[in-house]
C-alpha cells in the first residue's frame, strides 16, 4: 500500500495546481491513498499558503475526503521556527489535520534551501551547519507539534556535504526523534535537485529502522505531474533499509500498513 503524503498545490506560493489533478495523477500511478500538505509559514507569504487562506484550504481538502472516491487526508507542511511555536500550536491544535509535517527550512532567518541565497554556504563551515541544522530538526521534534519530520537531510539539497564524518549527528537526531515519537519522511524530491539523492541518506534511513523509527513516503510535488514521482527508487531504498511497512494517519493517529 503506497501512498504520498507530501504534495503541494497552488494553495502553496511556490507551487501549482490543482486539488482534483493531483488525484488523477495519483491514480494513474496506482498509489492506494495521498495526503495533501499545502505549505504554511506564520511569517513568510511568499512561497507560503496565506493565513487568510488557510480555513479554504481546510475546507476544500475536507469536502475532497467526503465526496471523492478516491482516499484523501488532510495534511499540512509547517515551518518549524523556534521562535513561533506558539503560533504553529494555535494552527495545528485548531484544525482537523490528519497528520502535520514539520520541515527546517530556515537557520537564523536564512532560507539555506532557496537557491537565491545559495551563496551563504561560503560563510559556513559545512560540519558546523549541518551540526547546526540538525540540532534545529531535534528542536522540531521535541516540540510535540508535529507527527512527521519533513524531508530530514534537506541541508545537502545544493550538493554541501561534510568532509568529515558526521554518523555521530544522525545518531543523536536519531535518538531525539525516537524518544519524540515522531516519523521520518522519506522524500523523493531530492532526486531533482543538485544532490540527486533521496531524502534522507541510506546511512540515515538505515539508523531510523534499527530503532525502529516509523516512516511516511512522499514526493514534495510542487506540480500535479509530480505526485508520486520516483516512488519505485523510494521503495528500493527503504526496502534495502529493511523497512516493510509505512506509517499512515488519520486523525493524528497512526497506524503501520504493509509496503
Amino acid at each position: 500500500m503506497l501512498m504520498d503524503y507530501h504534495i503541494h498545490t497552488g494553495m502553496s506560493g511556490d507551487a501549482e495546481g490543482k486539488f482534483n489533478e493531483c488525484i488523477r495523477i495519483a491514480h494513474l500511478r496506482g498509489l492506494a491513498e495521498i495526503g495533501f500538505s499545502d505549505h504554511f509559514h506564520p511569517k513568510e507569504p511568499e512561497y507560503s499558503m496565506k493565513y487568510e487562506k488557510l480555513p479554504e484550504y481546510v475546507e476544500k481538502v475536507q469536502l475532497l475526503k467526503e465526496t471523492d472516491d478516491f482516499p484523501v487526508k488532510l495534511g499540512i507542511e509547517v515551518d518549524f521556527i523556534p521562535s513561533l511555536q506558539s503560533e504553529i500550536e494555535k494552527i495545528t491544535r485548531r484544525e482537523h489535520f490528519d497528520y502535520v509535517i514539520g520541515s527546517v527550512h530556515f537557520i537564523n532567518g536564512w532560507g539555506f534551501d532557496n537557491s537565491k541565497y545559495i551563496s551563504k554556504y561560503q560563510e559556513w563551515d559545512i560540519a558546523k551547519l549541518y551540526e547546526t541544522y540538525f540540532s534545529l530538526v531535534q528542536q522540531c521534534a521535541r516540540s510535540g507539534l508535529f507527527d512527521i519530520i519533513g524531508h530530514p537531510d534537506i541541508i545537502k539539497k545544493f550538493g554541501y556535504k561534510p568532509e568529515v564524518d558526521i554518523t555521530n549527528v544522525f545518531l543523536n537526531t536519531i535518538e531525539v526523534i525516537k524518544d519524540c515519537r515522531v516519523c521520518v519522511e522519506v522524500n523523493t524530491r531530492g532526486l531533482m535537485m543538485p544532490c540527486r539523492e533521496i531524502y534522507p541518506s541510506k546511512e540515515f534511513l538505515e539508523i531510523c529502522f534499527d530503532n525502529e523509527i516509523p516512516i511516511t513516503l512522499g514526493s514534495d510535488a510542487h506540480k500535479p505531474e509530480d505526485v508520486g514521482k520516483d516512488f519505485d527508487q523510494a521503495l528500493e531504498l527503504i526496502r534495502e533499509a529493511g523497512y516493510e511497512n509505512i506509517a499512515r494517519f488519520t486523525r493524528r493517529k497512526q497506524e503501520l500498513v504493509e509496503i
